[in-house]
């Protein structure tokens, strides 16, 4: 009957083709697969389009064998409950009269344009045109569409307005006449359906637990006339949602948090007709955590920072350091099956203060309300040179070091000076003020930086008495070297 011609994927709502559309007229099939990434798609739109040819007169049917519809789920679940097939009469175009060159005559309804849809306007308006050589217009508006206009003219109009009719599927029967008489009568359907669907209530089912974070909703309501095509959804201050069918009774939520939610369905029928229904969910938060143990003064790069605490059994604890509203750290634990939980670390953290808090989640994703922040003082134990730390006792060691240097170099000029004594009483002058300055320069130096480290928190006795030590030794190099200055400019007298 019908063959095809091309397969377009225009416009389509598919991006993904895991099998792209192909087509035998042999076998009468068209075949493919197709889908688009998360979310997926709600509402109507165009798959595919098809172009058929009529190859002769009869009756060509459409149907749909192995089809599905796969839920954006995670699971791939199939949401397809009804197809519907389709059935068409093709046949040749019939002329009125035996001069005539006119076909059954065309009606265009600018108000009810496509003859398989429901619309919510009850004043339908229909036009033709009118041909030549027409001389009489006969027309017929009801319920039957087999009805025949009768051969009484009601003028050469070439359109009609029916006001406020009742709601239902009606048609629009048209007989022309020309000089060869009467035509055949042509029938255009229109489907009207001014009322909303029936009012409904959402019954919320959290299995008796107001700390389920993705409770069960349930809807549903019926329209008399062109019967629901699909319904909507907004959850607190997401944005509405298309439903299918088969995607409601129940409708689990998404995770919710917890808190008060305003939910809104609203139903649709075919006509477009709404019928919306509110009400409200209470989500509660589950066990806020404790936190028994933790430090108020840390001193990072020299001890563990350790919190533990109490909740419910087998929870996860969403651990969180922040500083001055800027969250820097973030740690998860588990408590134990006693609802213990502990956690410890020794990761450099920059000193200033900081504000400890916790929150839990189960298994469900229910979470608790957010601890009260505990206030920590954290100090390095050296000094950070980006992700590396410096202890005191490194920076001592250093500065030992370095005096200890700056006496052998001395030493070691002082020996040279002394081997060649000639003519350099001058020179020894000037060696003995650069000395002078370096080491006064050197010695408040050092006394700075012990006076730091000794400011620092965590800066033990015996530290202290290293830094002692290392400022006597200075004392004692500075009382030598100038000793050995002294000698030197005896021998050079």
């Amino acid at each position: 009957i019908v063959e095809v011609l091309s397969i377009s994927k225009d416009n389509s709502i598919f991006s993904l083709w895991p099998k792209t559309p192909a087509f035998s007229n042999s076998a009468g099939e068209i075949s493919f697969i197709g889908g688009l990434p998360h979310p997926g798609f709600n509402g109507k739109g165009n798959v595919i389009t098809i172009n058929f040819k009529a190859k002769k007169e009869g009756e060509a049917l459409f149907s749909f064998d192995e089809s599905k519809v796969l839920a954006d789920d995670g699971k791939g679940t199939n949401i397809l409950v009804f197809i519907k097939g389709a059935k068409y009469f093709i046949y040749q175009p019939e002329k009125i009269g035996l001069e005539a060159t006119t076909t059954l005559p065309r009606i265009f309804s600018p108000t009810h344009p496509n003859e398989n849809e429901w619309y919510s306007n009850n004043t339908p308006r229909f036009q033709w045109s009118l041909i030549k050589d027409i001389k009489g217009v006969s027309f017929v508006f009801d319920k039957n569409p087999d009805t025949i206009a009768d051969t009484v003219s009601e003028g050469l109009l070439n359109f009609k307005n029916y006001d406020l009719i009742p709601d239902g599927i009606w048609y629009f029967h048209l007989r022309l006449e020309d000089e060869s008489g009467w035509g055949e009568t042509f029938h255009y359907r229109i489907q009207v359906d001014t009322n909303p669907p029936y009012p409904f209530e959402i019954i919320i089912d959290n299995a008796g637990d107001s700390t389920n974070p993705k409770p069960n909703l349930y809807f549903e309501t019926k329209d008399d006339t062109s019967g629901i095509d699909i319904y909507k959804i907004k959850i607190g201050e997401e944005k509405f949602i298309d439903l299918m069918l088969a995607q409601i009774n129940p409708f689990p939520t998404s995770l919710l948090r917890p808190g008060n939610y305003k939910i809104i369905v609203r139903a649709i029928d075919k006509a477009r007709n709404i019928v919306q229904t509110k009400t409200s969910l209470d989500v509660a938060p589950i066990e806020t955590p404790e936190i028994n143990i933790w430090p108020e003064k840390y001193v990072a790069g020299e001890e563990t920072f350790y919190i533990e605490g109490a909740t419910l059994p087998e929870v996860e604890i969403m651990i969180s350091l922040k500083k001055e509203d800027k969250e820097i750290k973030e740690w998860k634990t588990f408590s134990n099956s006693q609802g213990q939980w502990f956690f410890s670390t020794k990761e450099l953290i920059q000193p200033g203060t900081y504000y400890l808090s916790v929150m839990a989640q189960d298994k469900r994703g229910a979470v608790s309300q957010v601890t009260e922040p505990k206030t920590i003082a954290i100090s390095l134990s050296g000094i950070a040179l980006g992700p590396i730390l410096i202890a005191s006792k490194t920076l001592v060691l250093i500065f030992v070091l370095i005096l200890t240097l700056g006496i052998l170099i001395f030493g070691f000029f002082i020996f040279r000076t002394w081997q060649t004594k000639k003519n350099l009483k001058k020179e020894t002058r000037e060696v003995k003020e650069i000395v002078q300055t370096s080491f006064e320069e050197l010695r408040k130096e050092i006394e700075k930086r012990i006076e730091f480290l000794d400011s620092q928190p965590g800066f033990t006795e015996k530290e202290r008495e290293v830094c002692e030590d290392l400022k006597k030794a200075l004392k004692n190099s500075e009382e030598s070297i100038s000793k050995e200055i002294r000698d030197v400019e005896k021998e050079l007298e």
